[in-house]
Parts: structure tokens; C-alpha cells; sequence
């Protein structure tokens, strides 16, 4: 499943609001996430070069395995629909309070992305990109 035509320029006009000029697809085994392009990739994440934003994919045989290990770990549901579940839990660390963002997809194999962002302003951009995961071969 990809993102559509209308999911990719929402998302590209959400980026500019933002203070960014395009997105770039990040991929990790078979999950892809559209990050934008001046992100810095590392071994394990994609991260803004202030490291206050970050985004990192995992992929499991099933949905349902990763929606029952983040509400295990305290995440909440706050949408669902036919491509993907939406939960969202919070998390201190360096003296920063930060939303989490956990983006699970409905294919197979099950994407999520996990995409930090600082309590505040940031959030919606976190949020948006955690719902360009897909699965891809």
C-alpha cells in the first residue's frame, strides 16, 4: 500500500507550513515512512539535526501484535480506520517532554512508526509523517 496523490500533497503542504521544503521516503526492512529530506539517517532512526524530532520503523507479522505491545507499554488509541491505527503515548527524556506518535499499518507485513516530536507545535508535523508508513517490498 503506498500513500496517495492527495496523502502526499497534504503532507507536502503540512513540511512547507513547517519550514520544509520536501519529503523523502525513509525505508527499513519493508516499512517506508516519507520524512523530510533534511533529516539525518543513522542506524536505527531518521532525525531532524537538532535530534528534538525522530522517526524509527519496526515491522511485525500483523497488526494486532504491535497495536496489543504499545497499549501494553501505556500508548492510547486515538484513530483507526481501514489502513492504519493511530495511538499516541508521552515520554520524558533530556529534560524534554515529547509526544510519541505509533503509526501502525494494516498490511502485511504490519508497519509502525514511532515518530517523536516535543510536546507543542511539532506534534501535528510527528503525526503526519507517522501516517505516510507502508509497507513496501
Amino acid at each position: 500500500m503506498r500513500i496517495s496523490l492527495l496523502g502526499q500533497a497534504a503532507l507536502i503542504a503540512l513540511l512547507a507550513t513547517a519550514g520544509v521544503s520536501h519529503a523523502a521516503p525513509y525505508r527499513d526492512g519493508h516499512c517506508q515512512i516519507d520524512a523530510p529530506a533534511d533529516w539525518v539517517k543513522s542506524k536505527t532512526r531518521i532525525a531532524r539535526a537538532d535530534k528534538k524530532m525522530w522517526a524509527s520503523l519496526l515491522e511485525a507479522p500483523t497488526a494486532a501484535e504491535i497495536v496489543n505491545m504499545e497499549v501494553g507499554l501505556k500508548a492510547v488509541k486515538v484513530s483507526e480506520d481501514a489502513r492504519q491505527v493511530v495511538l499516541v503515548s508521552t515520554a520524558s527524556y533530556g529534560g524534554l517532554t515529547n509526544k510519541l506518535y505509533h503509526v501502525v499499518s494494516k498490511t502485511s507485513p504490519a508497519c509502525v512508526a514511532d515518530v517523536a516530536a516535543p510536546a507543542g507545535p511539532d506534534e501535528a508535523l510527528a503525526k503526519k509523517i507517522g501516517q505516510t508508513v507502508t509497507a513496501v517490498k
